[in-house]
């Protein structure tokens, strides 16, 4: 998953194995967490961040810990959220980068088999 993608809920619901209701529960328990975006039309877009912790919601909820625990340990994990974010951008930038010089690279070929 890149940086960019976005997901309907749907499809979220199926790679989750959560039921549609859950995701809009939990999204409303958790907004600082899961902000999906919007389309015009009102329908949900997730992020592979809104994904990450919808996936951290379900696995520390399979644990036992209930809701108010789980937005303390959240809370508490603000500077981790960041650092995953940040990480996500540095993939994100790496595989541009890495994109530009493949087609430089190929340029420069073309070009010396002229």
């Amino acid at each position: 998953m890149n940086d960019t993608t976005e997901f309907r809920i749907q499809e979220v619901s199926k790679k989750l194995r959560l039921p549609r209701s859950t995701i809009r529960y939990w999204e409303m328990e958790f907004p600082r967490h899961i902000q999906p975006r919007r389309t015009n039309g009102g329908q949900r877009r997730y992020t592979a961040e809104n994904i990450s912790v919808l996936e951290e919601i379900k696995r520390l909820r399979k644990t036992g810990m209930s809701l108010a625990e789980i937005k303390r340990k959240l809370g508490n994990s603000g500077k981790a959220k960041r650092d995953h974010a940040n990480s996500n951008k540095i993939d994100v930038l790496a595989q541009r980068v890495a994109e530009v010089v493949k087609a430089e690279v190929s340029r420069f070929f073309e070009r010396e088999e002229e």
